[in-house]
């Protein structure tokens, strides 16, 4: 991919934004989340997973963009197995193991793959 068009660009920025609230959507949870869960709490879950599907659709139209570059299809498949991490929410019953989950696994993996993913963005988005 040559040039990217307005539409492109712009939606690569919001994309880089994205992953800069789901990094602090992850963080609030590890700090606020307790074994008392606050409506809050789910709501910043439920908002993150809407985040993260976001991303996902992004992500099908950022393969096509970038096809000829083989990096791109390598983070796609680094950020499903950052959400294969997630999946396992779901499976725990509490929130002690929830927030142990985001600490020890889901943060460091989603972090470790956003600034991958940021530095390939970047020279797309530095105008």
């Amino acid at each position: 991919m040559s040039e990217l068009t307005a539409e492109q660009h712009h939606m690569l920025k919001d994309y880089n934004e994205v992953l800069d609230t789901v990094s602090e959507a992850l963080v609030y949870l590890e700090k606020n989340l307790k074994e008392e869960a606050l409506d809050e709490d789910q709501q910043v879950f439920e908002d993150l997973l809407l985040a993260f599907e976001q991303l996902s659709v992004r992500h099908e139209q950022m393969i096509i963009w970038f096809e000829d570059k083989v990096e791109m299809s390598m983070l796609v498949a680094d950020y499903h197995e950052v959400i294969d991490l997630l999946k396992k929410w779901f499976v725990f019953e509490s929130n002690e193991e929830k927030r142990k989950l985001l600490t020890e696994n889901v943060i460091p993996a989603f972090e470790s793959w956003k600034d991958k993913m940021q530095l390939f963005v970047k020279p797309y988005i530095a105008h």
